[in-house]
């Protein structure tokens, strides 16, 4: 089987360092025939250069691991690949999708894993198996090719197309090798339900924790924080009801829970704003506000937070 990994953030580094680390432990067993190939494509080729030299270093559970690592620039290494992880951000998927998408095949799986729900109109329009990965692992890259495993979490696969016995086939491979790489993986034949369930969470923490410049835990401690988060979930779950998508439990209780379970996490739109990066708000509240739009729903708290992070990104400039 060969595996392309597209981008060296902190999910994908993630990815990579479990997989090779895994690989490395079935070679030394003996088992070098059936294993499969692993490659990391990142289109930096002085930074694919010092991770192809350097390795990754994975910090997880109070121990640090090094791992060699194949790491390529040329987006032909995604021809003939089994499967794909799109470890890119929502605001780089567009740009990689152009890199990459003349190599994907018919039967390549494409595991696209961004936040929010911005890509899931993109990855349909491609001619390869769309799947998406929806995961709660927490990744912090502290620097390139060092990446700290913040917290073990489930990861769920699933194909935005009609399943059938081959993507089936591809999806349940997948998600064998992430288990066998010590990361909790299930498929599901609803990923839309899963999607929605982050993305609710996300409504609720992301763009506050960069307004406030504060961990997620933070956040339960300021009543007006609480209120916003209340009502910009709420607004989610209503566009959720007109696009049919089915929302189980409560979501804004099961926000606050994220919230405190995660306390001292540092969210990933805070690090794109204190390292002074376009953050993905569009794809999250952003989203929201735009399929409301569309559905003559009213979001007047998620459009309010899409101004204040706005703001945020325009400040770079000064």
């Amino acid at each position: 089987m060969r595996i392309v990994i597209v981008g060296p953030g902190a999910l994908g580094s993630l990815l990579t360092a479990r997989i090779a680390l895994f690989i490395e432990k079935e070679r030394a067993a003996g088992a070098d025939n059936e294993l499969p190939k692993l490659y990391l494509l990142d289109y930096r080729p002085e930074r694919a250069r010092r991770l192809r030299e350097s390795g990754l270093l994975l910090e997880e559970k109070g121990q640090r691991i090094h791992c060699r690592i194949q790491v390529e620039v040329s987006p032909e290494t995604c021809a003939g690949c089994d499967v794909l992880f799109l470890c890119v951000k929502s605001t780089g998927l567009v740009s990689a999708l152009e890199r990459i998408s003349p190599f994907l095949l018919p039967e390549t799986l494409l595991v696209a894993m961004q936040n929010g729900i911005g890509h899931l109109d993109v990855i349909s329009a491609l001619g390869c198996m769309s799947g998406v990965g929806i995961t709660s692992e927490g990744a912090t890259l502290i620097s390139p090719g060092h990446v700290r495993h913040g917290g073990s979490g489930t990861t769920r696969l699933g194909v935005l197309d009609a399943e059938t016995d081959s993507n089936a086939r591809r999806l349940a491979q997948a998600a064998e090798l992430l288990n066998a790489s010590g990361l909790e993986t299930r498929t599901t034949r609803n990923p839309l339900r899963h999607i929605w369930a982050k993305l609710f969470v996300n409504v609720a923490i992301n763009a506050l924790t960069a307004i406030h410049r504060c961990p997620n835990g933070e956040l339960l401690a300021l009543p007006a924080a609480r209120d916003v988060m209340d009502q910009a979930v709420r607004e989610a779950v209503s566009v959720a009801g007109a696009l049919d998508i089915a929302v189980e439990g409560d979501p804004v209780a099961s926000a606050f829970r994220v919230c405190e379970s995660t306390a001292a996490n540092i969210s990933s739109m805070l690090q794109d704003v204190q390292n002074r990066r376009r953050t993905e708000i569009d794809a999250i509240n952003g989203a929201v506000v735009s399929y409301g739009n569309r559905l003559g729903i009213p979001t007047p708290v998620n459009a309010d937070l899409v101004r204040q992070v706005k703001r945020i990104e325009a400040s770079y400039r000064h």
